[in-house]
């Protein structure tokens, strides 16, 4: 059965999809405007079931009419389960848990969520999280059998009765409807229209016009011009597929046209979209559930992704720049690279969402109330001016391309929180923990390594909302165990969640970048691995240097902020082989790696040894450049 995206929806099942969506919209920003006050549960159940109704309309099963059948029978299942929730939150919402026998009814209702939850997952996010979801659902039942299995004994645990099942699961606060899904409905979902809107009324071309004219003029700008308009689109839309597919239809053929390989240019959009959800001031959705997690405010997450972030792209760009020296390509043409002034002259009002978001967020409002007075001014500016004046239909269209791409974060939330309150029920949080600190011997720098390897395990092939949850309930508790500080942990694998869309052999932002480019989908994938490679030290640098998320201001951030910037441009060196003006030999590729690695951890001895290394690397080089050009 293919259960992809129809294109060729009927027009009255396209009206209704559209009704549907534009009706989400209203509801969630009637819930999220200062004159209402509704029931989380409730919130949370009027939200999942309009993911639900919307999804199996758009995702619906290629097989005639008994696929019809199969998805009105979802449909009809996804009414009842949830209608059931929403009347009765209230008396729900003071059940006391793992005391009542469940009735036969609500063990339908119950057991029915999880059904139509798991299959939409299937046909949104594929098997990979779905099986999942299934082995921890296996686990809590089987695990009092696991003591008779020698390597699984460590995570046997008194099993889960059916009861205790449907109660975490469906009836609290800590399954289907807890803290992820509750993130998906309160702050994600208006975001996520937040960023569609803006693209639709013209905001993503303005921020390519913008990054075109200021980056046209330097060498190999339309790769440096993928790095800053990715980061620009996909700190609003939060994906890094969405970002490839955007910005990338652009970008990758100019790179191409100016002489970079194709499988370059598909890593470059890849690693730069991809870098889009740890860019504030949005985020990708996982970092709002960080903070719901962490229980604080969202703004004290963007404020810690700045430095990273700003290292981030900055490695990416050197990479870039050293890349073109080493071909020798040429800036653009005159035409193709306008002045900067002017193209910001031209859609200015495109900034003013953003600022009214910012400003909201830095005096302290909840993220929910910034983000309908975001959506609320996006809808706005495009009368302001009568170059941008749209038609209503485009603002319907944008809201309704938001509330689709919202409608996949939400069966990602709903579904990891199958996951999540397994984990809690069954106590594997505290045994995976424990386990990793004994196998870590107690060192923090082996759990790290630990922790990323896990990270990349756990997030193959998954979005990064699901992939971090996991890691957020797994991995994060056993880093802070054994010393990390709470925020740097979350980072860590909320990083390498994210760095999960650019690994191979599941590197799915490269996968959509590969047919744009005109390349294998591998290459594009381990080329993207090697362009991101100094990327992947910096949550090391932030969890052994923890200033560097500005969560207080000192002194010791700026040695800090110096090491690590040298880390990641000697790294983005090395793979680009490229420095004092001619190609690096193997030997020096390999010195300048070991200066990197040695500055993680603070020691005045193994900086003063990576100053050495990189000073006699840079002089060699230019003393052999020097011969060359001596004729």
């Amino acid at each position: 059965m293919d259960d992809t995206p129809r294109s060729d929806t009927p027009p009255l099942l396209d009206w209704t999809i559209g009704a549907l969506a534009l009706a989400m919209v209203a509801f969630h920003l009637a819930a999220a405007s200062p004159f209402l006050l509704m029931p989380n549960l409730f919130l949370r159940g009027v939200h999942l079931l309009f993911a639900l109704v919307i999804g199996f309309l758009t995702y619906r099963l290629r097989c005639g009419r008994p696929g019809r059948i199969v998805d009105g029978v979802l449909i009809a299942l996804s009414l009842v389960c949830l209608g059931y929730l929403i009347v009765f939150n209230q008396s729900i919402v003071v059940r006391p848990p793992w005391t009542l026998e469940a009735t036969p009814l609500e063990l339908f209702v119950a057991l029915g969520t999880i059904v139509v939850v798991l299959e939409l997952t299937r046909r949104t996010l594929g098997y990979t999280i779905t099986i999942l979801c299934l082995v921890f659902i296996a686990y809590g039942f089987a695990g009092p059998y696991l003591r008779h299995v020698d390597w699984l004994r460590p995570l046997a645990h008194r099993g889960v009765g059916i009861n205790e099942f449907v109660d975490q699961i469906y009836f609290s606060f800590e399954g289907i409807f807890g803290t992820a899904l509750g993130v998906s409905t309160e702050f994600i979902f208006l975001f996520v229209v937040f960023g569609a809107v803006l693209q639709v009324i013209g905001g993503g071309e303005f921020f390519i016009d913008v990054t075109r004219a200021a980056t046209g003029r330097s060498r190999g700008g339309p790769a440096k011009m993928a790095v800053v308009a990715s980061a620009l689109m996909g700190s609003m839309s939060g994906s890094s597929v969405a970002n490839v597919a955007t910005t990338g239809a652009l970008t990758i053929p100019l790179m191409k046209r100016l002489g970079y390989k194709k499988e370059f240019a598909g890593a470059v959009e890849a690693v730069a979209s991809t870098g889009g959800q740890i860019t504030p001031p949005i985020m990708g959705a996982a970092a709002f559930l960080m903070a719901a997690i962490l229980g604080i405010e969202y703004l004290e997450v963007a404020q810690a992704a700045v430095l990273p972030a700003l290292l981030f792209f900055g490695a990416l760009l050197a990479a870039v720049h050293w890349e073109a020296l080493k071909q020798d390509l040429k800036p653009l043409e005159e035409a193709g690279a306008r002045r900067t002034w002017a193209a910001l002259k031209e859609g200015w009002t495109f900034l003013i969402p953003l600022v009214v978001l910012v400003t909201l967020l830095v005096e302290g409002y909840t993220a929910s109330y910034c983000a309908f007075f975001g959506v609320v001014t996006a809808l706005a500016v495009p009368y302001l001016r009568r170059s941008t004046f749209v038609r209503p239909a485009t603002l319907a269209r944008g809201l309704r391309l938001g509330a689709e791409g919202a409608i996949v974060v939400a069966i990602a939330c709903a579904s990891a929180g199958i996951i999540v309150g397994i984990v809690q029920i069954s106590g594997l949080g505290f045994r995976f923990s424990s386990l990793v600190v004994d196998f870590a011997g107690n060192s923090l720098p082996v759990a790290l390594v630990l922790a990323m390897v896990a990270s990349f395990i756990f997030g193959m092939g998954m979005p990064t909302t699901p992939a971090y949850i996991i890691q957020a309930t797994l991995v994060a508790p056993a880093l802070i165990d054994l010393g990390a500080d709470p925020l740097a942990a979350h980072l860590f694998v909320f990083y390498f969640a994210v760095l999960g869309q650019i690994t191979p052999p599941v590197a799915v932002a490269a996968y959509a970048a590969a047919p744009i480019a005109g390349a294998s989908a591998a290459a594009v994938g381990w080329r993207a691995f090697a362009l991101g490679a100094p990327v992947y030290i910096i949550p090391f640098f932030f969890v052994a240097s923890p200033e560097l998320l500005l969560q207080s201001l000192e002194w010791s951030l700026v040695p800090t902020l110096a090491r690590c910037a040298v880390a990641v441009v000697a790294i983005a060196m090395s793979i680009a082989g490229w420095m004092g003006g001619r190609r690096l030999p193997w030997y020096g590729r390999i010195a300048i790696l070991v200066a990197a690695c040695l500055t993680v951890f603070p020691d005045p001895l193994a900086d003063a040894a990576a100053v050495v290394l990189l000073a006699g690397t840079y002089a060699l080089q230019r003393r052999l450049a020097t011969r060359t050009a001596t004729p």
